[in-house]
């Protein structure tokens, strides 16, 4: 769970986590004047809650459930899963091709000078082109 804290002043706090260990938490400075601070370490959350000026000098923002690195992992198990599968993308010439490969892979377009060098990488990336014939 990751879990943000905020300040209406750029602040740093010391705190003492369960283990007996005291370390420095600097929030980050935002534009309006206040500050941030953003962690998915339960000790550090725990320490922060446990701290005597937090609801007054500073407080929970926001908690956000699912991290992104979860989310990332599931989308990129979900990759390999259809690495096989051969993605269709429809074109309307060998020229929209080369862009497409360009743009989205970032494939050098001097690479890319024939229909055969295009057709290949595309091979590579598991892409099939509609539309060249």
């Amino acid at each position: 769970m990751i879990k943000k804290y905020q300040s209406r002043s750029a602040i740093s706090v010391s705190i003492l986590l369960e283990s007996n260990k005291s370390i420095h938490i600097a929030f980050i400075a935002q534009s309006n004047g206040g500050s941030v601070f953003v962690t998915d370490n339960e000790s550090i959350q725990n320490a922060l809650e446990r701290h005597y000026k937090y609801g007054t000098l500073f407080k929970l923002a926001s908690t956000e459930k699912d991290s992104p690195k979860e989310s990332n992992r599931k989308t990129e198990e979900e990759h390999e899963e259809n690495k096989d599968e051969k993605r269709r993308v429809t074109v309307s010439d060998i020229a929209a091709a080369k862009d497409f490969l360009a743009e989205t892979f970032g494939v050098s377009r001097t690479s890319l000078r024939s229909e055969k060098a295009i057709l290949e990488v595309a091979e590579q990336h598991n892409i099939e082109f509609e539309g060249l014939e």
